[in-house]
């Protein structure tokens, strides 16, 4: 995995974020932009590590859950955009996920 801009700890970053717990076995990389973003995602850092149960698991996981994919797309936007800016994140994506609702 190339580095991450999103976290520097190779722990479970949904159970890090949503319950303070240090998940460290088991990990799976997961890119955050999928399909054609996926090279962005990858170019950038744009990846995080998963807990399988987070990752690919019926529930709320990144692969099952769309309020999860969401979560952590608009966790990926603003971990770019502190780096590189708003409209550097529009010319490579044409999506603002931080204004997507999560209904």
């Amino acid at each position: 995995m190339s580095t991450s801009i999103m976290q520097t700890r190779q722990e479970c970053y949904i159970c890090r974020a949503k319950y303070n717990v240090s998940t460290v076995r088991g990990l799976e990389e997961h890119h955050v932009l999928n399909g054609p973003l996926r090279p962005m995602a990858e170019r950038y850092g744009l990846k995080v590590w998963l807990c399988h149960r987070h990752h690919n698991e019926p529930g709320y996981s990144a692969h099952f859950d769309h309020h999860c994919r969401l979560w952590l797309k608009k966790e990926a936007q603003a971990a770019f955009e502190a780096r590189y800016g708003h409209e550097r994140w529009m010319a490579e994506t044409g999506k603002d996920y931080l204004k997507c609702s999560m209904l």
